[in-house]
């Protein structure tokens, strides 16, 4: 059988190398036909491609698509006349990121006309997940989240949002060649696509947020949110619920702690950078976690059913 090739973009640094790694032999258990591409630091270039060296993974300079000193320079050009222009000084990497993810979005959709995965590098599969359906991506929600700044710029940049909806950040986002074609649709108010789609999008994220935000509170854009409500308003139909573990944990899960998390259905787990790599999960918080979660899972779950109808 000739199975559609599965494309996955991860952004990183290195200290994910480790994560990547389990999450690529993951995916590969799951899926038949899978290309990876990775884009990390210039400093960290070599040893990722020593670290990295695996069939079916190619590894970019983030360079390449836009350098750090240059996103700086955009956005603090248009963050100068805020208020918190030294305070959003330290998240700016954060943003950064995100740049990346979505002009490696737009040139590899662009160039390849393929669909693609986006996938925080900081997030192993445990399950298998189904992206694309009949050419067209399934738009999942999460209700662990949910930031009223992201909906506030989402209007600023989109011109409207969904009515109902859950949170789009759950550690991925798939995207086909419609989509990338309707958001952009969407993005036509903004100044006309410049020779470098890294600065256009640093522009439009840094415009909107100045323009729908006073005051500061760290996290005021998600690409996952942006790209999310953008498919609900083109397809107006209801996100299918994923839960992931993500928040609470302190340690890495052992096989028979992974084990007990697939078998509730949790479909990735995310190590974030406050977890300690050597250290391995005590179980007691790792059962109250999961009780919160599931309970949390099945309350949300029977509200969504009733408020998307």
């Amino acid at each position: 059988m000739n199975f559609e090739k599965l494309n996955i973009c991860q952004v990183t640094l290195s200290g994910n190398i480790k994560i990547i790694k389990r999450n690529y032999l993951n995916f590969k258990q799951y899926y038949n036909n899978l290309q990876f591409f990775i884009i990390c630091p210039n400093v960290n270039l070599k040893q990722f491609k020593q670290e990295l060296n695996l069939d079916n993974l190619q590894i970019y300079n983030e360079d390449e698509i836009i350098k750090f000193d240059r996103f700086k320079e955009i956005a603090n050009s248009i963050l100068k006349k805020t208020s918190y222009y030294e305070k959003i000084q330290d998240r700016l990497g954060w943003y950064y990121q995100q740049v990346l993810k979505l002009t490696f979005m737009y040139n590899f959709i662009k160039f390849n006309n393929q669909k693609l995965l986006i996938w925080d590098a900081d997030t192993i599969i445990l399950k298998k997940i189904k992206f694309f359906e009949n050419e067209k991506s399934l738009i999942y929600g999460t209700t662990s989240e949910f930031f009223k700044a992201y909906y506030a710029t989402n209007k600023t940049i989109l011109g409207e949002i969904p009515k109902y909806f859950v949170s789009s950040v759950c550690q991925f986002c798939a995207i086909t060649p419609s989509d990338l074609k309707n958001l952009l649709s969407k993005l036509s108010n903004f100044k006309p696509l410049k020779k470098n789609i890294a600065e256009w999008f640093t522009c439009i994220i840094f415009e909107a947020i100045i323009k729908t935000h006073k005051e500061y509170n760290g996290s005021l854009f998600s690409e996952y949110e942006l790209i999310g409500h953008s498919k609900l308003l083109e397809n107006r139909k209801p996100q299918i619920l994923i839960s992931g573990i993500r928040e609470g944990l302190d340690g890495v899960l052992s096989n028979s702690q992974l084990m007990i998390i697939k078998m509730l259905n949790f479909k990735h787990v995310t190590y974030e950078y406050f977890v300690q790599p050597d250290k391995k999960q005590s179980f007691v918080p790792l059962v109250k976690l999961l009780i919160k979660k599931t309970s949390n899972k099945i309350y949300r779950g029977f509200k969504h059913f009733f408020k998307k109808k």
